[in-house]
Formats: structure tokens, sequence, C-alpha cells
């Protein structure tokens, strides 16, 4: 898991699981958790509310279990686009440009690039979003005006897993808490969201001749 180690924060929600599912890719398949009626109708909602979104820019603060604490902008197009520009003093990017997942590290001048389709954040870029394709749900609570989704890569279980948090009424995606295989929890609040406006397309390109 060298690529989990050394990568943190808003990097570490976005590429959680993925080396772990070429190490693995000869596991079988854990057993189908069971989600009863209402769970499911949640999770359609969910599904059809993310198919609203076409574009999003929002604030994100980020928290990790050692308490450090960071910040910037996110933005989002579909299909397959995402950026986490970090506000100083982190020297962090982090872009989807719909093939690759790029990560920039400033400080150490070390770029990283994971395919996106393997990626649990794809979820969240697909035109039309399914729960049941590359990732499974495993739990859902609804509470007062909460709603929480507890997914993971179901070829890895142990590897970790999201959770993505709305507030409801309207129903909204608020917040997402990631889990690694050692236990580790980074959460990305999401502040000032703004969805279906237009972004510039130069917000999700990255070429390494820019850092060099």
């Amino acid at each position: 898991m060298r690529i989990l180690r050394m990568i943190s924060g808003a990097a570490l929600a976005l590429l959680l699981l993925t080396e772990a599912t070429a190490l693995n890719a000869s596991a079988a398949a854990p057993t189908a958790p069971k989600l009863s009626a209402e769970d499911k109708a949640q999770i359609s909602r969910i599904e059809k509310y993310l198919d609203t979104i076409r574009s999003l820019r929002a604030d994100f603060l980020q928290i990790d279990s050692a308490g450090g604490i960071a910040k910037g902008k996110v933005y989002l197009k579909k299909p397959g686009r995402m950026r986490f520009e970090y506000a100083p003093p982190a020297k962090l990017l982090v872009v989807a440009d719909g093939v690759w997942l790029v990560f920039r590290d400033n400080e150490l001048k070390e770029t990283t690039r994971l395919p996106l389709y393997s990626t649990p954040v794809s979820v969240l870029l697909e035109d039309k979003t399914d729960f049941s394709e590359d990732v499974r749900v495993t739990k859902v609570e609804h509470e007062a005006n909460v709603l929480r989704l507890t997914v993971i890569d179901p070829d890895n279980p142990d590897e970790g897993n999201i959770v993505l948090i709305f507030s409801d009424k309207p129903l909204q995606l608020r917040q997402w808490l990631v889990t690694d295989a050692q236990g580790n929890v980074t959460s990305i609040s999401l502040g000032n969201v703004e969805t279906n406006l237009k972004l510039k397309p130069e917000l999700f390109t990255f070429f390494d001749s820019d850092y060099e």
C-alpha cells in the first residue's frame, strides 16, 4: 500500500482502495449486504439527486486523524472531471481529467497518476450514478435531517470505506468520511456549494510542463 502511505488528505479520499484492487483481484467477492426496501429507496433517491448535478463548485475543509487541517476549493464537472485546489500553506493539487486522477505534491515535486475509473470518486463523476456497479452500499443511516451511505469496494472490503453524508429536506451532499485499512479517518466537508454552473475547461487539465 505504498501509494496510500504516500498520499494524504483529499487525495487519500480519492485514491482509497485502488492499489489493493490490483493486488487482490483474485479474491472472492463478499456476500452482498441485506438492505431493506427503505434502504434501497433512499439509495435510489441519492442516485437521482446526484444525477441532477452536472457541475459543482464549493469550499472544502479537510481534517485528518492526526488533527491536521487544510482547506481550499473543489470543482466537479460530469462526466469524469474534478479538481481539489488547496489553499496555502498546503502545496497539493488533485485533478481528474476524465481519464486520469492526478495528484501533484509541489513541495516534493512529485506527480502520481491512477486510472480515474479505478477509483471510488468516479461514482460521483458518472453521467448516471449507479451504486450497484463498481462499488457497494453496505449501510444506510437516516436520522433527523441527515442521510449517510457507507460505500466499499466489494472486491476489497477490508481496505476501508467511504461514508457519504447528505443533509435532507432538501437533499444535498455535505461531507464524506474516508477510513483506510489502518482505521485512519479523513473528513472532507463542503460549504458554499454551487451547482450546475459553467466551469472553465482548463480547471480539469494537468500538464507536467507547467511544473518543470
